[in-house]
């Protein structure tokens, strides 16, 4: 900058607006690219999380965008993903078993047999304490 030139005046409005500007862009940026917002529709994932659109009770959770990047899911984590047929519906479900592992649940168990694995190998999934 040269001696003794002025510097542009900031008004008010202008000032305002800037800040509105950069307060809009921090917000998409934060809700399509690390975290965001969802609505539970419905009961599936009650008592933990509840929905039921019939009562008007609809919790909301807060998804990490972002972690999946760093990390690979884990069982017994709460998801959310979109139908495939209907790219605008999400659901919101508990991971209890990868790719290629088989799922039976008899008397409230969740039994997992590994992929490739004899039926024999199937074991009983049990959940950590803390989940």
């Amino acid at each position: 900058m040269m001696a003794g030139a002025a510097r542009p005046a900031h008004t008010p409005w202008r000032d305002n607006v800037e800040a509105m500007t950069f307060a809009i862009v921090m917000a998409v940026m934060l809700k399509y690219f690390i975290v965001e917002a969802y609505k539970i529709p419905t009961g599936s994932m009650q008592p933990q999380i509840m929905g039921d659109q019939v009562v008007g009770i609809s919790d909301r959770v807060l998804v990490n965008k972002l972690v999946y990047l760093l990390r690979d899911p884990q069982r017994y984590e709460v998801v959310v993903f979109r139908n495939p047929l209907w790219q605008r519906q999400n659901y919101i479900k508990r991971l209890v078993a990868f790719g290629g592992e088989r799922v039976c649940i008899r008397n409230g168990d969740l039994f997992i047999t590994p992929p490739g694995a004899a039926p024999e190998a199937e074991h009983v999934a049990r959940k950590p304490d803390p989940i």
